[in-house]
């Protein structure tokens, strides 16, 4: 909670660096603009570009230590700018931002008011503060950018993360035929929301295994890996296919007609109604892998950085 001084936890950085550089700070509450709302943050999200801002692999302009992470929260509304129309103090929220100066590893952030979106009312905060991000990039991915139709066939690589397992319900929902890789322990549930063909990615090539399933080439690739794996699913895509990775495509050279694209997602108020309708709606599910005090943010990346977690990895910062 906000305190009568006006200061604040927060986890922030002085340096780039590992998870040792994660430290819990004490920080005026940052001023509420005529266009913003102050949200109470109850949850934070954390995620890989969480982890690449605290190496410095993401630098945005202006960007300044100490450098509050975190780019999506779910809190309740504590402040309303006097430009603002529609919010009000008290109302539960969600939001996601990519902008310099606002970190949502913190007790208190002042976001622009036309991002948030309400929190589904079938969510605790919880829950809420893993929807915004992943659910706008397996949104944009799925509907803008692959534009996948129904009997489609989708591979989505690395599956069993935060946007992969929003990304086969979307997938899913349109009448897709979602194939995944994905360890084993990580099957049973993604079947659960919609996956028709699971490849443990451990034991066996998933290149080879879909060839084989599918010799003539698949629709379409999610990539949620990058590197490699990116690589080697532009083998398995029909001519005039198309992939999207939303880490890299470095090691992508493409040889056929394939149209690729990396997503780097988009804040967007409306698309994050549609996902909180989807939620409450009882049409998407919102899964926790482990969640984390504000003060712990440490083990939270280096939980994240193994990359065998199911769902989504969350702060709790209302303790």
């Amino acid at each position: 909670m906000i305190d009568k001084e006006q200061r604040m936890q927060a986890i922030a950085i002085t340096a780039f660096g590992g998870p040792d550089q994660l430290k819990l700070v004490d920080l005026p509450v940052p001023p509420c603009g005529p266009e913003q709302v102050l949200i109470n943050v109850q949850a934070a999200g954390v995620g890989m570009w969480d982890v690449k801002t605290r190496q410095g692999s993401i630098v945005l302009e202006g960007q300044q230590f100490p450098l509050v992470l975190g780019w999506e929260s779910a809190g309740i509304i504590a402040k309303v700018g006097e430009a603002v129309t529609g919010w009000d103090v008290g109302t539960h929220v969600i939001c996601a931002t990519y902008q310099v100066g606002i970190g949502h590893y913190a007790s208190a952030v002042a976001v622009p008011a036309n991002l948030i979106a309400p929190m589904p009312s079938s969510l605790d905060a919880l829950h809420a503060s893993a929807l915004p991000v992943n659910g706008l990039t397996a949104f944009q991915a799925i509907f803008e950018l692959l534009k996948i139709q129904p009997g489609e066939t989708l591979l989505i690589t690395g599956a069993a993360g935060g946007t992969g397992t929003l990304a086969v319900q979307l997938a899913a929902r349109l009448g897709a035929h979602v194939m995944v890789t994905a360890r084993n322990e990580h099957h049973p549930y993604l079947q659960q929301l919609g996956a028709s063909e699971l490849i443990d990615y451990t034991q066996t090539d998933f290149a080879e295994a879909v060839h084989a399933a599918h010799p003539e080439g698949i629709d379409a690739v999610l990539d949620c890996v990058g590197g490699e794996t990116a690589a080697r699913s532009m083998q398995v895509v029909r001519e005039r296919g198309r992939l999207v990775s939303i880490v890299d495509l470095e090691q992508v050279t493409p040889t056929r007609h394939i149209d690729t694209h990396v997503l780097y997602f988009r804040p967007d108020r409306r698309q994050l109604a549609e996902l909180t309708k989807l939620v409450d709606h009882g049409q998407l599910t919102v899964h926790l892998d482990q969640v984390f005090p504000l003060e712990m943010a440490k083990l939270a990346h280096e939980r994240l950085e193994t990359r065998h977690h199911q769902g989504k990895i969350v702060l709790d910062v209302s303790r």
